[in-house]
């Protein structure tokens, strides 16, 4: 009550890796400002070193070579092996997150030791886990029964 707010900053963190890390010329993006937040977790350090260092790698081949079409590979390099990551989880986000009622859904099937593997071995390794097939089978399963209201939250 008896403080005074000097100054307020803050923007929005964009969500999803943005279409473009680089201007073209001499500049490219990493971390937060290149949008590299995963969706629904929030989780960004791990995203932001690896966006970093590949910023310093394409600026690294931009001095070798002296062309500015290399600060592209930064954004293309971190897609191929994350972008999947990305995708689902952002698809995960616009599904579960959407509603009060979706989020509470969501955190009952996460009750599910199935769901708990996969997510940790998921978040643990930054690539979705291929392990399991009926696993993910029966997740599927219950995402569409509580996407339909068939199941109990």
């Amino acid at each position: 009550q008896h403080a005074t707010v000097l100054r307020r900053e803050g923007a929005p963190l964009p969500m999803k890796p943005l279409p473009r890390w680089d201007n073209g010329l001499d500049v490219v993006l990493a971390g937060d400002a290149a949008g590299v937040v995963a969706p629904a977790s929030g989780e960004g350090i791990y995203y932001a070193m690896l966006g970093g260092r590949l910023a310093a790698e394409a600026a690294h081949e931009l001095l070798v070579s002296g062309n500015p079409k290399v600060l592209k590979l930064a954004r293309k390099r971190f897609m191929k092996d994350h972008g999947m990551v990305f995708m689902v989880l952002g698809i995960m986000q616009y599904f579960w997150y959407s509603t009060d009622k979706r989020r509470e859904s969501f955190v009952k099937m996460c009750e599910d030791k199935d769901v708990q593997k996969l997510t940790f071995d998921s978040y643990m390794n930054k690539k979705l886990e291929r392990k399991k097939p009926m696993a993910h089978v029966k997740i599927f399963l219950k995402d569409m029964a509580h996407l339909m209201g068939m199941a109990k939250t």
